[in-house]
């Protein structure tokens, strides 16, 4: 067999994993494979170790991937390090190490370390690792999309290019597809087209609460919330979940229920000022 039988993706970024897996196929030959995907976070199903082991039924290949492998515990490791041994001809093996990078390298789980298929991959460089995209990585990734898309951009244009968009491969490949249409029939990105670019910066949670508080323009606060790919949905979670907390515990004070919200005094005192001067017919709805 010309290809490895399976190979070993270290990379938290989903859309990376996603590109990789599609170019390690295209290199082997193996993109018409039909792609099966498991879940480590779920108990594996049989299917995923008939999948492994057995040829189909009309001897297509499969290329079967395991995301967010580094889940997986010891006794996981240890069935498919076995499995591996006898994997079929017609299975390609991919296990995706998803965790998140720490200063001293990629984050390999000391219990797979000890598995014969680690060592076996490590000795004949079945794998593939990155850390993501960051400042020195994105300019590959921008000049990669441009390559396939037929795309020129200048150096001045690419630097301000990889500044502006956002360190996570999906947000910034939407960012990407907005620019190709973007540059038309010319084919070229120009400066003028860095603005098309959605605002990146990062605003958690509590810089937002903050940000609110103290008066900041909300249509400005509330821009940079949701253009925030990656964190767009669990600050919205949070926000509705804070507002129930706050609505539940202004109506319990409303109602004499004092000593039931666990707040310090002074902010306690605070509230029954605002309450004092509030109608508070809203609340009873956010808590219905």
């Amino acid at each position: 067999m010309s290809r490895p039988g399976y190979m070993f993706l270290i990379c938290p970024d989903a859309e990376l994993l996603h590109a990789r897996i599609g170019e390690l196929l295209d290199k082997h030959g193996a993109a018409d494979y039909e792609k099966r995907v498991y879940w480590a976070d779920e108990d594996l199903p049989p299917k995923f170790w008939d999948d492994l082991t057995l040829q189909t039924l009309f001897g297509s290949s499969k290329a079967v991937v395991l995301r967010r492998a580094h889940k997986l515990k010891a006794a996981v490791w240890d069935t498919l390090d076995k499995t591996i041994a006898s994997l079929s001809d017609a299975s390609f093996l991919f296990i995706c190490l998803e965790g998140k990078w720490e200063r001293k390298g990629p984050p390999v789980p000391a219990v797979l370390k000890r598995r014969n298929c680690w060592k076996y991959a490590e000795k004949q460089k079945w794998f593939w690792q990155s850390a993501g995209l960051d400042e020195k990585t994105i300019s590959g990734f921008v000049g990669k999309w441009a390559k396939k898309n037929g795309l020129t951009i200048d150096s001045p244009v690419m630097h301000a290019l990889t500044k502006a968009l956002p360190k996570d491969a999906r947000a910034a490949r939407l960012e990407l597809d907005k620019l190709d249409l973007a540059a038309g029939d010319e084919r070229r990105l120009v400066m003028d087209h860095i603005g098309l670019i959605a605002h990146s910066e990062e605003m958690d949670f509590f810089q937002f609460m903050r940000a609110m508080s103290e008066g900041g323009d909300p249509v400005e606060i509330w821009r940079r919330v949701l253009t925030n790919h990656s964190e767009k949905d669990s600050m919205i979670f949070m926000l509705t979940a804070s507002l129930t907390r706050e609505a539940r515990a202004l109506w319990m004070m409303q109602h004499g229920e004092d000593s039931a919200v666990r707040l310090p005094p002074f902010v306690k005192n605070k509230k029954k000022h605002w309450l004092n001067g509030s109608d508070l017919r809203g609340l009873q709805g956010c808590l219905t």
